[in-house]
C-alpha cells in the first residue's frame, strides 16, 4: 500500500507563514478557546495542517490545549508582544508630548495605554495635569482611574475601542458602565457602537460630562494596524468650547506624534494646530453625544 501524498499547502503558505495565519486566526474569533476547524476556517488553511501547527506549538508555549480539543494563545505568544510592547518608548518620551498639548489647549492631559490582560482594558501611562491637579474641582484620582480604566466610558476608551477587532468590542460591551461615569457617556449597546464609527470617521472622540463636570476630547495612538492607546485632554465642562475644531486638531496632532514614536518612525515635533473648517453645526447636537 502506497502512502498518500501530503494535502497541498495553499500558495505562498510556508510552515512559519502558517503558524502566523492560525495566531492571526484567534483575534477574529470571539472568545479564547477554539477548535481547530474553527482556526482553520478563520485563517483559510486545512484543518489537519492547523492541528498540526497547534500541536507543534504546544511545546513551546504558543498555543495551549484548555480544555481538550480546544486551544487558546499561550505564555509563548505573549511573550513575544510583551517584547514587542516593551521595546515602545515609555512615559518619559510621552510627556514632552503631553506638556506641550496641556499648555496649548490650557486642559489637563493624559495618555492611556490599552491592557488586554483579563479583557480589554486600559491603564495611566502619563500625564500632565497643568494648572488642573488630580483634586481640582473635584476630580478625585481614585474616579479618574475607576472611569478611566474603564473602555466603556470616557473618549479616550472610545479611541481605543473603536480600532479594536470586533470580538474584543464585543467583549467591552459586556462590562458595565462604571459608576463613576458622567451623564455623557453612552449607556446603551447601540449608542456605544455608533460612536466608535464616529471615531473611525472624524479621527477622534468627544464626550460632554465624561466625568460630572468634566468634558473630554480623545484620538487613538497607533502602532501601524494596532492601537496602542490614546490621548485625552479634559477640561472643566464651563471652560470647555463649543467649536471643538482647535482642540480635536491639536489632540490628533499629539497623539500622531506619539503614534511616530511609538512605530518608530521619527519624534519630529508636529505643527501648531490650526481649527478646521467647521461642516456643520454642533451647538445643536443632544446633550451627552460624542461629537457635538
Amino acid at each position: 500500500m502506497t502512502e498518500s501524498a501530503p494535502a497541498a499547502r495553499p500558495p505562498g503558505t510556508t510552515p512559519a507563514r502558517g503558524i502566523m495565519l492560525v495566531a492571526r486566526a484567534f483575534t477574529r474569533l470571539p472568545g479564547t478557546a477554539h477548535s481547530p476547524a474553527e482556526l482553520a476556517a478563520a485563517a483559510r488553511l486545512d484543518t489537519a495542517a492547523v492541528h498540526r501547527i497547534l500541536r507543534s506549538g504546544l511545546s513551546g508555549g504558543t498555543f495551549v490545549e484548555a480544555p481538550p480539543g480546544r486551544y487558546r494563545l499561550g505564555p509563548g505568544a505573549a511573550r513575544v508582544g510583551i517584547h514587542a510592547m516593551a521595546a515602545a518608548p515609555g512615559p518619559r518620551a510621552a510627556r514632552p508630548v503631553l506638556d506641550r498639548l496641556g499648555r496649548l489647549l490650557d486642559a489637563f492631559a493624559v495618555l492611556w495605554v490599552l491592557s488586554p490582560y483579563g479583557g480589554p482594558s486600559k491603564t495611566h501611562a502619563a500625564s500632565a495635569p497643568g494648572r488642573y491637579g488630580f483634586d481640582a474641582l473635584g476630580l478625585a484620582p481614585a474616579r479618574l482611574v475607576e472611569v478611566g480604566q474603564s473602555l466603556r466610558a470616557g473618549a479616550s476608551g472610545q479611541a481605543i475601542a473603536a480600532h479594536l477587532p470586533r470580538p474584543l468590542v464585543a467583549a467591552v460591551l459586556t462590562e458595565p458602565v462604571p459608576a463613576g461615569a458622567g451623564p455623557g457617556a453612552p449607556r446603551g449597546a447601540a449608542d456605544f457602537l455608533a460612536a466608535l464609527e464616529r471615531v473611525r470617521r472624524t479621527g477622534y472622540a468627544a464626550i460632554r460630562e465624561e466625568i460630572p463636570g468634566w468634558d473630554s476630547v480623545a484620538a487613538p495612538v497607533l502602532w501601524g494596524g494596532t492601537v496602542y492607546g490614546a490621548v485625552t485632554i479634559l477640561k472643566p465642562s464651563p471652560l470647555m468650547p463649543r467649536d471643538l475644531s482647535l482642540l480635536a486638531t491639536a489632540t490628533t496632532a499629539a497623539a500622531g506624534q506619539l503614534s511616530h514614536l511609538v512605530s518608530g518612525t521619527g519624534p519630529a515635533t508636529p505643527p501648531r494646530p490650526r481649527p478646521t473648517p467647521r461642516t456643520e453645526d454642533r451647538t445643536a447636537m443632544p446633550y451627552g453625544t460624542t461629537d457635538w
